[in-house]
């Protein structure tokens, strides 16, 4: 399904490892490592792509306050930060995460009538050690993966790999020439849980990422699972092999503070 060029690089960027706040709406230091907000990265080529999934599912696993967009997608991002000088202080990495599509949280893009719709993470699979130990802190569902994203005579192949067995592998033929430039800004959530008076708290977080990037021609994009049946990933497994849309972008982002958006107890989601 195609869109327009503004709408396709608007659909990338956010590899997200943001910084917490001290308190409510107040930034604060990031507690992992110390690093300052905001963090940023540059020239990261990602392979995202919007899925159809089960919107049972999908409503399933939404805090309050937060729907699922009515598109029923889990969007999808696959990339490498192959050098450490990409960063400002996280270093190199690699990551897939994955996301549901939300309802009534769009973002902007530059110089257009586009929204785009927000998106909480779901699974969020990290090379590297301390940036999992970062961004578990901050409500992001981290764990422990390898992604490898390789471009040869025109053909993209990127692959999750988890515990030595490939779990994600998405397919696509790309052109070359970057084109389509544009920027904005994408609102991601997360969910952080923690004691508070003696009580369970959870958190409903929203982290604003500004991005700016490009991206190069697209063609026949397929997404494959091969998880095992009890895992989270086999639960929001495509519905096709064939996304309803996909783009090979080459972007830069900002990893910013986190807003805490609500307030409530487990108990309440049930």
């Amino acid at each position: 399904m195609r869109r327009s060029a503004k709408l396709c690089v608007a659909l990338l960027f956010a590899a997200l490892v943001l910084s917490p706040l001290g308190s409510l709406y107040s930034p604060n230091k990031a507690e992992a490592g110390e690093l300052p907000a905001p963090q940023l990265v540059t020239d990261a080529w990602m392979f995202m792509a919007a899925y159809k999934a089960d919107p049972e599912t999908l409503k399933a696993l939404l805090p309050p306050g937060l729907e699922p967009n009515p598109a029923g997608h889990i969007v999808i991002n696959m990339y490498t930060v192959p050098t450490a000088t990409q960063t400002s202080g996280f270093g190199a990495y690699t990551l897939t995460y994955l996301t549901v599509e939300l309802k009534d949280q769009d973002s902007y893009v530059l110089g257009s009538d586009t929204t785009i719709p927000g998106r909480y993470f779901v699974q969020y699979f990290n090379s590297s050690p301390t940036m999992r130990e970062y961004t578990k802190k901050i409500g992001i569902p981290a764990q422990e993966g390898m992604t490898t994203t390789t471009v040869k005579d025109g053909k993209l192949t990127a692959v999750l790999t988890v515990g030595g067995k490939p779990l994600i592998e998405a397919t696509a033929d790309v052109g070359s020439e970057l084109g389509n430039f544009g920027g904005g800004h994408l609102n991601y959530f997360g969910l952080i849980t923690s004691e508070k008076d003696g009580k369970t708290m959870s958190q409903v977080v929203k982290y604003p990422i500004p991005w700016v990037g490009g991206t190069v021609e697209m063609k026949n994009p397929k997404i494959k699972f091969n998880v095992p049946e009890d895992h989270l990933l086999n639960k929001i497994k495509p519905l096709s092999e064939t996304p309803d849309w996909a783009i090979w972008t080459k972007g830069s982002f900002v990893y910013p503070q986190y807003v805490v958006v609500s307030e409530f107890t487990p108990d309440a989601k049930n």
